[in-house]
């Protein structure tokens, strides 16, 4: 016996996705999990769709709402269910996204798109000077039963931190940006796919890393954006390297681009709001993600505006 569709309406889609959505595509991709509000998808373009009853908004959200009884996703949704668009121009709204038995009805839905502003130029020596209470939001929050994280590590995340910070200290002021670059990127891959969690602790790390360094790499016209390959993929899951090219990409839901625009904005008591607000989203995730960075700020810090923030951390 057929059963009957679960039936959500779309509020908004990411801007990464409205294009497949605009354009009809039929075939869209294969659910990889479904959880009580979130389904990861695989899409045949190989980029990662994520339908979410939360209202987190992100270039790779479909943002849904239910109507009261709709059962959680993962009662009615299995591991390989097919993704496609459903039109019908008889109908209003037209166009659905038919997930296994679940309908999501496109009509009226906004579109997000990540809005960063311009860095103001005293920022970066602002938050070196206020470095001691950034940290000091950070170590709280890690203490807050946060067993796993960078800053609190457990057995599958010791010693990681605290080699990366060696190695920046040691290569800030390394001249030749490429060496730089390939440096960074060599010790981030030691951090890629260590750790707790369905993202482990590391990969968060090196997504907020990322983002925070190639915003300004791109805001200070400082070099081109390092965007984890291969090499990554292979040492953790797809959608969590998805999650951290996203990031590198500047792709970012709407918490972590206020974080950024806290910088830009040259407001440090903004910026250690937004820690404890994103540091609630999963055990680990959201506060690993602002360690990253912060990280990444204080590394073009001292690397562009002679400040020594790195070498004087004691965590």
């Amino acid at each position: 016996m057929m059963r009957e569709q679960s039936t959500f309406d779309c509020m908004c889609v990411g801007d990464l996705h409205a294009r497949l959505i605009l354009d009809r595509i039929d075939a869209v991709g294969k659910v990889l999990n479904a959880f009580e509000t979130t389904i990861n998808i695989r899409t045949d373009t190989d980029e990662l769709l994520v339908i979410t009853q939360g209202k987190l908004r992100s270039p790779a959200n479909v943002n849904v709402t239910r109507s009261d009884g709709t059962p959680e996703f993962n009662r009615i949704i299995g591991e390989g269910a097919q993704a496609r668009l459903q039109v019908d121009h008889d109908r209003q709204p037209s166009a659905s996204l038919i997930i296994g038995d679940v309908a999501i009805l496109l009509n009226g839905y906004d579109v997000f798109r990540n809005q960063f502003s311009t860095l103001e130029p005293e920022a970066l020596e602002t938050f070196a000077n206020n470095s001691d209470r950034i940290l000091a939001s950070l170590v709280t929050e890690a203490q807050a039963n946060r067993f796993g994280c960078l800053l609190i590590p457990d057995i599958t995340t010791r010693g990681l931190f605290s080699a990366f910070l060696e190695q920046l200290v040691r290569d800030k002021l390394v001249s030749n940006h490429h060496e730089f670059a390939d440096k960074l990127s060599n010790g981030l891959l030691e951090l890629c796919g260590k750790g707790p969690g369905f993202t482990p602790a590391g990969d968060d790390f090196i997504a907020g890393y990322l983002a925070m360094l190639n915003w300004l790499f791109a805001t200070m016209k400082i070099s081109n954006s390092i965007i984890p390959g291969y090499e990554f993929l292979s040492l953790t899951t797809w959608t969590s390297f998805k999650l951290m090219e996203y990031s590198a990409r500047n792709l970012l839901d709407d918490q972590a681009q206020v974080m950024i625009n806290c910088v830009a904005h040259n407001n440090v008591d903004a910026y250690v709001k937004s820690i404890e607000l994103i540091s609630k989203r999963g055990h680990t995730s959201g506060l690993d993600f602002a360690t990253g960075m912060t990280f990444a700020l204080f590394t073009i810090a001292d690397r562009h505006c002679s400040t020594s923030v790195l070498e004087n951390i004691a965590i």
